[in-house]
C-alpha cells in the first residue's frame, strides 16, 4: 500500500543540533523537509549539523528576516510554503514546524494518522475579537501599526512610548503622519490561532491562491503584530475551498507558567505529560535543557 506522502516545513533560528536532530527523526524515502534559516543568523552552521549527521536531500528556501512578532514569519512561512508546493507534487499534507518542535511519533505512523484524516486540517482556529487573547481579543494586532526596526520595535498609538531614542524619534513621526488606528477591510472575516499547522494540499493550494489573488491582503498585515498567528487562518477561511478543520495543532505545549516560561522549555521531567499527551509534536525545545528529554523519547517513543 502506497503511503501517503509528507513535505514538512521547518523554521528555525537558533539551535543547530536541533535543527539536525529533528530533520534525522522526520526523514524518509517519502517525505520531504524544506528549512527557512532566518536571514540575520549565520546559516554555516545550520549546514554543519546537518552535514555532520549525513542528513541530504533537504530544500534550503530563500531566506528572508524573520523577527518574532514581525511580518517576516509569514513571509518565511510562505516561502515554504510555496517551495512545497511547488516542488512536491505529490506531497498531500504539508506540515509547519518550529526548529525547536520535536515528533512523538514516526513519520510512518504521521503518514496513518493523515492517511485516515485525508480531508482535515489541524489548526487552532477562532474569529475574532477571541476572548483568550489580550488587545481587544487581538483586534488590536491589526487596528494599531506595529513597527520593528532593527533591534527596535513599538507599537502606534500606545499609550506607552517608546523607551529607545530612535524609537521615540520615529513614533513622533507617526503621530505627525499617520491616522490613530487602522480600519479593518469590511470584505474579510478575521481568525485567528495557533502559528504551526497541518494541512492538506487542497488547502495549502488555496491559500496561495487568496494571497496571490489578493495583494491588499498580505499588505494589510505588513504592520500587524504576530500576523502568522492570524494571516493563513484569516486566508484559508475567506477562500472558497470549504476546509474540514479540526482545531487541534497536534502540538504538546504547556503555557501554565511553569518555571515563569512562556511557553515552557520541556525537559525530562515532563516526559510523563508528553508521553500521555497523544499528539504529534511537542514544544518548545532547547539545546541546552531538552536534549535528556529528546533521548528518552528517542527510547521509547520513537522506536
Amino acid at each position: 500500500m502506497n503511503r501517503m506522502k509528507l513535505a514538512f516545513l521547518i523554521a528555525a533560528h537558533a539551535h543547530p543540533g536541533l535543527l539536525a536532530r529533528l530533520v534525522e527523526r522526520l526523514q524518509s524515502p517519502e517525505n520531504s523537509i524544506f528549512i527557512h534559516i532566518d536571514r540575520k543568523v549565520n546559516v554555516h552552521p545550520f549546514e554543519v549539523a546537518l552535514q555532520e549527521r549525513q542528513l541530504g536531500g533537504v530544500y534550503w528556501v530563500s531566506r528572508v528576516r524573520s523577527d518574532w512578532g514581525s511580518f517576516g514569519q509569514v513571509k518565511a512561512s510562505l516561502a515554504l510554503l510555496r517551495a512545497a508546493v511547488e516542488r512536491e507534487p505529490q506531497a498531500e499534507r504539508i506540515i509547519l514546524l518550529s526548529g525547536q518542535d520535536y515528533p512523538l511519533m514516526t513519520p510512518e505512523k504521521m503518514a496513518t494518522f493523515f492517511k485516515d484524516k485525508s480531508g482535515v486540517d489541524y489548526f487552532t482556529s477562532a474569529p475574532l475579537p477571541w476572548a483568550e487573547w489580550t488587545g481587544n481579543g487581538g483586534l488590536d494586532r491589526l487596528r494599531r501599526y506595529h513597527f520593528f526596526l532593527g533591534r527596535y520595535s513599538f507599537t502606534y498609538p500606545n499609550e506607552s512610548k517608546p523607551g529607545s531614542r530612535v524609537a521615540r524619534a520615529a513614533y513622533k513621526a507617526c503621530e505627525l503622519l499617520l491616522p490613530k488606528g487602522r480600519a479593518l477591510p469590511e470584505n474579510i472575516r478575521f481568525y485567528g490561532g495557533s502559528n504551526w499547522w497541518s494541512v492538506t494540499r487542497k488547502s495549502a493550494e488555496s491559500i496561495l491562491e487568496f494571497v496571490k489573488s489578493n495583494p491588499a491582503f498580505a499588505a494589510r498585515f505588513r504592520f500587524t503584530s504576530s500576523a502568522d498567528e492570524i494571516f493563513f487562518q484569516t486566508a484559508l477561511l475567506n477562500s472558497a475551498s470549504g476546509p474540514d478543520i479540526d482545531n487541534e495543532c497536534l502540538r504538546y505545549v504547556l503555557w501554565d507558567g511553569r518555571r515563569n516560561e512562556y511557553p515552557a522549555i520541556l525537559r525530562v521531567e515532563d516526559f510523563e505529560g508528553v508521553a500521555k499527551s497523544g499528539k504529534m509534536f511537542a514544544r518548545k525545545m532547547d539545546s541546552q535543557y531538552s536534549l535528556p528529554l529528546l533521548d528518552r523519547i528517542d527510547k521509547e517513543l520513537l522506536q
